[in-house]
């Protein structure tokens, strides 16, 4: 352990620490920087981290120096203070003062360094600036503006380093050097859309978010993507019951701070066109108290005879279509078509499993059928069928089986196949608006929030499981989500150090070590 003095405070920290992170230990912020960041290589390049050791000459750069034992450092002396405004004057030297149209404004690394570090009168007169590229599209996500570009390399670094695709570079020297792709190349890998999370600036921007919403006009919700088994958490930012953008929430246990551009872009699934939003019984669209008047006859009439789920649901809806299947003693009750949603992935975020909850499935010893088995419970089903999510009736078999069978009752969030078949479908919630848990491809349990309301008369599916079990005649049913979630610990988790009502952030592996 090193023993060191910062700005008077005494800390002890490990040896090989760097001096940036003892600093931040120190002073409970990060010094100013721009080229720095925890998952890339040291640059060094900014050089906006300067401090004043005790016994050097010269200032030094915190984030390319290691602590030595009885260190003295000086982060906010006059010294530092007056070396840290030349070197933003020298950034802004050239930077366009285009705040009021520029994406960034509100988090932008350079306002705020300038904000908190700056505030001096200029002391240079620039009579013309170095004028760069302005807009140009650099791949199918990413816009670059290079005159904004502080040449902090951290898009570089991302490229070389974690995707080690490369399509970056910096070229030219001086004032002309300028942040770009070769010739003939594009930032078009899985990941690009995090250089634009990485630019502490407004030089990479993105083609979807580009001036669609002010970022202090947002709210954010914590979530889990859906899009694939990762489960990468993630920040929604919406307003008005719109979300505009998804960024990555930090979890070092599943995503770090990075997620794939695919899992960015799963927000537009709760404004497309196709969203169910108003149940309907037969032919007839209804409210929701005359559906489940028809629906709780209908369970008590003909009974259910098949229950199919799908990874897509949250793990509180699977565990109540078990409850439902016990209660109405349905014969068969499953997790679906096998090997659906299955696409290529690669070897860092994005898996080839395109659900958010198979795992869960396992969990719940609820077994995905093959696209005959599947049919043939149809075609056997000697009562309703019920669907929750997915869309079975895309596989032509099973959809021959549907055609023909009695009442189908599908509950899901977009039009399909199987919405097209079924001859009564009733309008549930996406991700984005309601709650619940999932169980990502490493077991770990993981939990979702609500964020917008549902569009339209969507109901939050759990609720809809719920009334169907009161029809059924069950004569205790969950009030509420926390009351399924009990259940849950009870049956899945009893004896383990997992309470799903009280998950903590990062969530916790299915077998209840700490996380």
């Amino acid at each position: 352990m090193a023993k060191l003095t910062i700005d008077g405070k005494e800390i002890e920290v490990p040896d090989g620490t760097g001096l940036f992170d003892a600093c931040r230990q120190a002073r409970g912020e990060a010094l100013p920087h721009f080229c720095y960041h925890p998952d890339l290589s040291i640059a060094g390049v900014c050089r906006l981290c300067q401090v004043e050791v005790e016994g050097m000459p010269k200032l030094t750069i915190a984030c390319n120096t290691g602590v030595r034992d009885g260190m003295v450092v000086h982060t906010r002396n006059e010294r530092v203070t007056k070396a840290s405004q030349q070197i933003l004057e020298m950034h802004l030297i050239n930077h366009p003062v285009d705040c009021p149209i520029c994406d960034q404004a509100g988090e932008c690394g350079l306002q705020d360094q300038y904000m908190k570090y700056g505030l001096y009168d200029s002391s240079i007169e620039v009579l013309d600036k170095v004028n760069k590229g302005k807009a140009k599209v650099i791949g199918p996500q990413v816009i670059l503006d290079q005159e904004r570009c502080v040449l902090c390399s951290r898009c570089v670094r991302f490229c070389n380093e974690y995707t080690k695709t490369g399509e970056l570079g910096i070229f030219n020297r001086g004032d002309r050097a300028e942040i770009d792709v070769p010739e003939g190349v594009e930032l078009a890998n899985n990941y690009s859309l995090n250089t634009v999370d990485l630019c502490p600036v407004g030089a990479l921007t993105s083609r979807d978010f580009r001036f669609q919403k002010r970022v202090w006009m947002l709210k954010a919700a914590e979530s889990i993507c859906p899009g694939c088994s990762t489960g990468c958490n993630v920040r929604l930012d919406h307003e008005a019951d719109r979300i505009y953008r998804l960024k990555p929430r930090f979890n070092p246990d599943v995503n770090g701070r990075f997620m794939c551009d695919r899992g960015r872009m799963t927000y537009k699934a709760v404004h497309d066109s196709k969203r169910l939003v108003d149940p309907s019984f037969g032919s007839e669209t209804l409210n929701w108290v005359e559906v489940m008047t028809r629906l709780k006859g209908l369970v008590a009439r003909d009974k259910i005879g098949l229950i199919v789920g799908s990874p897509h649901q949250s793990l509180e809806e699977l565990h109540l279509l078990g409850v439902l299947a016990r209660a109405t003693a349905c014969p068969v009750v499953c997790g679906g078509l096998a090997g659906s949603d299955m696409d290529e992935g690669d070897d860092l975020l994005l898996s080839s499993d395109r659900s958010a909850n198979r795992r869960a499935l396992d969990l719940l010893d609820m077994r995905e059928l093959s696209a005959a088995d599947l049919t043939s419970k149809i075609e056997n089903a000697g009562g309703t069928i019920l669907i929750l999510g997915g869309d079975p009736a895309a596989d032509e078999t099973v959809a021959a089986a549907l055609k023909s069978a009695g009442n189908v009752l599908y509950i899901g969030t977009h039009q399909n196949s199987t919405t097209e078949l079924a001859s009564h479908v009733l309008a549930g919630c996406t991700w984005a608006e309601k709650g619940g848990i999932f169980v990502n491809k490493d077991s770990r349990v993981q939990e979702f929030k609500s964020a917008l309301k549902g569009k339209g008369n969507a109901r939050e599916d759990w609720r809809i499981l719920v009334e169907l079990l009161a029809g059924a005649g069950v004569p205790q049913v969950p009030n509420s989500l926390s009351d399924v979630r009990e259940s849950l610990n009870t049956l899945l988790f009893s004896g383990l150090e997992i309470n799903l009502n009280n998950l903590p952030g990062r969530g916790v592996p299915a077998g209840g070590e700490s996380a």
